[in-house]
């Protein structure tokens, strides 16, 4: 698990939510980032402590969505115990970590038939979750009730920016600008990887920049011109040499 604690929680009950929570999280994971969003089988990886990685993210998250559906309220533990009256409950725990952390806790009810949570039948410990305004989510209408979760969450977690918006903003791109007069090539660049570049200004005469000579020259009489010669050349060496003679 990452080292920096996501600040959005989804407290959920396998046997009840689990599929909302799956979309829930996977739709607030490409909105927001998907290490801003904390569904335990997603974010405790194999071999990590799970019961300090639940923990250390319910302690420490600035918004725990608590996903209550038809089955929240009396589900049963392995003994036929109400789970949330057992003080080993993780659904119990991961809220009541929220709560004294000062963490804002917003009620998801999963489906458009779910009523708000009844204080008097809540352990009360988790009375306070009877008097929170909650959201409702409903596989019916999921886009506009998760597009409602975002905006909320948007407001409660500073610097959360949901990508998914028009008007998000784009990342950085290159930009680039060339001021005052320009006598001739200008060039910008930021990597170069295979080779050399050259820049030459204001040559008269022949220029290499490649490897090696330009030309080679050697033996009597050579005469090289680049560019203009408008007065000849007139050279004088001694005694002539027989074409055939041997050098």
């Amino acid at each position: 698990m990452s080292t920096a604690v996501p600040e959005i929680f989804i407290n959920y009950r396998s046997g009840d939510c689990k599929d909302t929570a799956v979309a829930v999280e996977q739709n607030l994971s490409a909105r927001f980032g998907s290490h801003r969003v904390f569904r335990a089988a997603k974010s405790i990886r194999p071999g990590e402590n799970y019961r300090s990685g639940l923990a250390s993210a319910s302690s420490g998250a600035r918004v725990l969505l608590a996903l209550i559906g038809p089955n929240w309220l009396d589900a049963r533990d392995r003994n036929g115990n109400r789970a949330l009256d057992d003080k080993d409950d993780w659904v119990r725990k991961e809220i009541l970590n929220a709560l004294a952390s000062g963490a804002r806790i917003i009620p998801i009810l999963c489906g458009r038939k779910m009523d708000r949570l009844p204080v008097g039948k809540l352990p009360p410990e988790l009375a306070p979750l009877a008097d929170l305004q909650s959201l409702t989510y409903d596989a019916g209408s999921a886009e506009a009730d998760l597009d409602r979760i975002a905006a909320h969450l948007v407001t409660l977690v500073p610097g959360l920016v949901d990508r998914t918006t028009p008007d998000a903003p784009a990342e950085a791109g290159v930009a680039n600008t060339v001021s005052g007069p320009v006598g001739g090539n200008s060039v910008q660049l930021r990597d170069m990887t295979g080779g050399s570049i050259t820049t030459i200004n204001g040559q008269t005469g022949p220029v290499s920049a490649g490897q090696g000579d330009q030309h080679i020259f050697y033996g009597d009489g050579t005469n090289y011109i680049a560019g203009k010669n408008s007065g000849g050349i007139h050279q004088t060496f001694g005694a002539e040499r027989d074409r055939n003679e041997q050098r």
